[in-house]
C-alpha cells in the first residue's frame, strides 16, 4: 500500500463543510470522487487533519490516503486538479511513510480570521472576510489577546456539538496583524482547537473592539469555563485554516516526493 499526503486549498463558500454529508457537496466527497476517478477505484477514503465548517476556507488543509497503486506525485496533483472544481485545488502531493496520518500525526495548526473594518462593504472581500463598518478598538483587542495564550480549559469557547474528550488545549500564539486598507487579521496557533473555538474567541474579541466588554473580561470569561460567558460565534467566512504542523521526521519518505508545486 502507498500512503500519500495532499495539501489543499478551498473556497469554503462552495461546500457544506469538509466532512462527507448525505446529499451535500463537501470537500471530502468532492476530493474522494476525483481520487476514485484518478485511481479507477470505486472509492478512495481520505483522512483530513480536521474538519472545517460550511463557509470556512483553507489555505493549507492536509489530507492523507492509502491506495494499492503508486503514482508519481506531480502527475497525481496535476491529474486531480484537472478533475476538481475551481473552488478546490491540490497545491502539493507527496508520497509519505506508511505511518503518516493527516490527523493523528499533526502537532499543531494555524488559523487566521480576516476582518475588514471600514464604512463600506467590498465586493472583493464579501464572503472571504467579516465586515465591520463601525471603527473597532484594535488596541483593546490586542490588550485582551494574551489571556488566550497558554494551556487552558477552553470550555467557554467550546461550541455545541463538540465531541472532543477534553476541553484543554494549548494556544501558543494569538496575534493581531494590521494588513492595511482596513483589513485586519486575528491569528492563532495551537496544538489543536475545539469546535467553534476560534470563531467564539474572535466573537469575544470583537465584543472588546466594539466596547461591549473590557479587555480584562476575556481572561475572566476563559477562567469561568462557562459557554454563556463567550461572545457571539463569529461568522464562518472570515476563518481560514492556514497550515498544519507535522514532525519533520514524519514527512520523510525514501523515494520521490514533490518538493514544491511545479
Amino acid at each position: 500500500m502507498a500512503t500519500y499526503r495532499l495539501v489543499i486549498e478551498y473556497n469554503g463558500r462552495a461546500f457544506a463543510g469538509f466532512q462527507t454529508q448525505l446529499n451535500q457537496v463537501t470537500v471530502q466527497s468532492t476530493l474522494e470522487a476525483a481520487l476514485a476517478q484518478h485511481f479507477d477505484k470505486e472509492r478512495v477514503i481520505i483522512h483530513g487533519s480536521g474538519r472545517t465548517d460550511a463557509g470556512v476556507h483553507a489555505l493549507g488543509q492536509v489530507v492523507s490516503f492509502r491506495v494499492d497503486v503508486e503514482r508519481d506525485p506531480v502527475h497525481l496533483r496535476r491529474g486531480l486538479n484537472t478533475a476538481l472544481p475551481p473552488e478546490l485545488s491540490v497545491i502539493l502531493a507527496e508520497r509519505m511513510p506508511e505511518s503518516f496520518h493527516a490527523r493523528f500525526t499533526a502537532t499543531g495548526k494555524t488559523y487566521r480570521y480576516r476582518v475588514y473594518n471600514r464604512p463600506d462593504r467590498s465586493p472583493f472581500l464579501t464572503g472571504f472576510a467579516l465586515h465591520r463598518f463601525r471603527p473597532l478598538d484594535w488596541s483593546a483587542i490586542e490588550a485582551a489577546m494574551p489571556a488566550l495564550v497558554g494551556t487552558h480549559d477552553f470550555t467557554t469557547f467550546r461550541g455545541a456539538g463538540c465531541v472532543a474528550k477534553s476541553p484543554v488545549r494549548t494556544v501558543d500564539r494569538a496575534a493581531h496583524v494590521d494588513v492595511g486598507g482596513g483589513e485586519h487579521h486575528l491569528e492563532f496557533h495551537g496544538n489543536g482547537f475545539l469546535r467553534y473555538q476560534v470563531r467564539r474567541m474572535v466573537g469575544t474579541l470583537l465584543d472588546v473592539g466594539e466596547r461591549r466588554r473590557p479587555p480584562e473580561d476575556v481572561a475572566a470569561a476563559l477562567a469561568a469555563c462557562d459557554p454563556k460567558r463567550s461572545g457571539r460565534t463569529a461568522r464562518p467566512e472570515g476563518l481560514y485554516l492556514v497550515s498544519v504542523d507535522y514532525p519533520p521526521e514524519s514527512l520523510i519518505f525514501e523515494g520521490f516526493s514533490e518538493a514544491a508545486p511545479a
